[in-house]
C-alpha cells in the first residue's frame, strides 16, 4: 500500500526541493524554462515569455493537489535560487512504475545537482511513500542525463521515442528502469 504525501519539502546537503511559487517565476524563466538548449530534449517547449512560466507554476500547484503526483523546484540552499525542477508521476504504460523527469539550468550542469536531487526524490518515494519501481528516459543526444540515471542506480532497458506534449518534436531516447 502506498502512502502518498504529495510534494512535501525535501532537503539535501546543497539543495531544497520544494513547490515552486509564483514569485519564483522570473528566476525559473531565466534559469531554465526559456532556454532552448535546456528544453531541447524535454517534452515541453521553451517558455516564450514570463506569462507562460507563471501559468506553468499555477499548473504545478494544481497538479500538487493530487497527492500521488509530485513536482518540486530544485533550489540552491545557499542562495534560495530555483535552478531546476523534478517530478514524478504514474507511468501510463506501466502504472505500477513511477516516471521521473528533471530539468536543470545550463549554468548548473556538471556539478552533481541533478544526481543529488534525483537521489533525494527516489529515497523519499521509496522510504516514505513505498514506491519500488521507476522508469526514466533521456534523449540519445543527451548522454549526460543517462549518466545521472545510472549514477543513482537506474539500468538501461531499451530504446524508444519521446515526443513533446504538443507533438511538434520527436526524439530517440534510452529508457532506464530502477527496481528496489
Amino acid at each position: 500500500m502506498l502512502n502518498h504525501k504529495g510534494s512535501i519539502p525535501l532537503e539535501t546537503k546543497r539543495l531544497i526541493l520544494r513547490r515552486l511559487k509564483l514569485e519564483d517565476a522570473p528566476t525559473v524563466f531565466n534559469n531554465w524554462a526559456s532556454d532552448k538548449e535546456v528544453t531541447k530534449f524535454l517534452r515541453w517547449n521553451p517558455h516564450a515569455d514570463l506569462g507562460v512560466t507563471e501559468q506553468w507554476i499555477r499548473e504545478c500547484e494544481e497538479i500538487s493537489k493530487d497527492k500521488s503526483r509530485y513536482e518540486w523546484g530544485i533550489v540552491l540552499k545557499e542562495t534560495n535560487e530555483p535552478i531546476g525542477s523534478i517530478g514524478a508521476f504514474k507511468n501510463a504504460e506501466e502504472p505500477y512504475r513511477y516516471e521521473l523527469g528533471y530539468a536543470l539550468g545550463k549554468k548548473y550542469w556538471g556539478q552533481g545537482y541533478a544526481t543529488e536531487a534525483l537521489k533525494c526524490v527516489i529515497d523519499f518515494l521509496v522510504n516514505e511513500v513505498g514506491i519500488k519501481h521507476f522508469i526514466c528516459s533521456h534523449a540519445k543526444e543527451n548522454p549526460a542525463s543517462g549518466a545521472v540515471m545510472r549514477h543513482v542506480g537506474f539500468v538501461y532497458r531499451k530504446d524508444g521515442t519521446n515526443q513533446s506534449y504538443d507533438g511538434s518534436r520527436k526524439f530517440e531516447c534510452k529508457i532506464y528502469y530502477l527496481d528496489i
